[in-house]
């Protein structure tokens, strides 16, 4: 980890444009501290639809940083279940590791921070799907990680994340997976429940897959997404919705 961080403050620098002055008052809003390096995160703030590159042609968008903030809350919130749920084993921590960061969650807490309207390109946001607000979310963790430090990661994720959204009586009760739910339920009850999931074809270059889930040959629920996760998780919801009073009575 020191070694990293000293990669990293190798690598920053500071860009003074009058354009980025938008941006840098708002991460300086939500972080408490104006970002040494502009660049990284004008990178967590654009979209591979908006077909940037490097002088080496290589894209410019969110998608590394994503991984590497995905990699950084999940440890931060492994942390966090250690030592405020001494006495429970692996299986409920994996568990509530899984609702402290899961993708209905990101989504909320990008919303309230107001991620998305710093999103480039500025127009058809609504075309991206609901998770680009918790891709944005991961995308800054990991900007904030290269640009200052393990610690300024913490101390955000802290803040904004584990304070006010990781109540653990809460999220005992809380759906992260609407897939395992009726999944489960199909089993118990020997319903045969079907994922036919492809990808849709679109003019724009943009991924977007089209899972459509059938109930004993019958279709009951359909839904998109930019991977074929979440086009199954998005139709999987609708399913459950559909399917809940029959759930709620086995």
């Amino acid at each position: 980890m020191f070694f990293l961080q000293k990669l990293f403050s190798f690598k920053k620098k500071r860009v003074e444009s009058p354009d980025d002055a938008p941006l840098l008052e708002f991460l300086r809003s939500i972080l408490g501290y104006y970002p040494s390096n502009v660049e990284v995160f004008k990178e967590a703030f654009t979209h591979r639809s908006a077909q940037k590159k490097d002088d080496n042609g290589n894209s410019i968008n969110f998608e590394r940083l994503e991984f590497l903030g995905d990699a950084l809350l999940g440890a931060s919130a492994a942390t966090h279940l250690y030592y405020q749920a001494p006495d429970q084993q692996e299986g409920y921590l994996t568990k509530m590791r899984s609702k402290i960061v899961s993708r209905k969650q990101l989504n909320a807490i990008s919303k309230q921070l107001g991620l998305l309207t710093h999103l480039e390109p500025k127009n058809n946001h609504a075309n991206l799907g609901e998770d680009v607000n918790g891709d944005l979310l991961e995308a800054l963790v990991g900007a904030i990680y290269v640009d200052k430090d393990i610690q300024a990661v913490e101390s955000f994720i802290k803040s904004k994340i584990i304070d006010p959204h990781a109540d653990l009586d809460r999220l005992e009760h809380t759906i992260t997976s609407h897939k395992s739910l009726i999944l489960e339920w199909s089993q118990k009850t020997r319903n045969t429940l079907r994922f036919n999931t492809f990808e849709e074809q679109n003019a724009e270059d943009l991924q977007v897959f089209v899972s459509v889930i059938r109930l004993n040959d019958k279709v009951i629920a359909k839904g998109r997404g930019t991977s074929k996760k979440k086009a199954e998780e998005s139709a999987s919801k609708r399913a459950y919705y559909m399917l809940q009073k029959k759930m709620d009575n086995i």
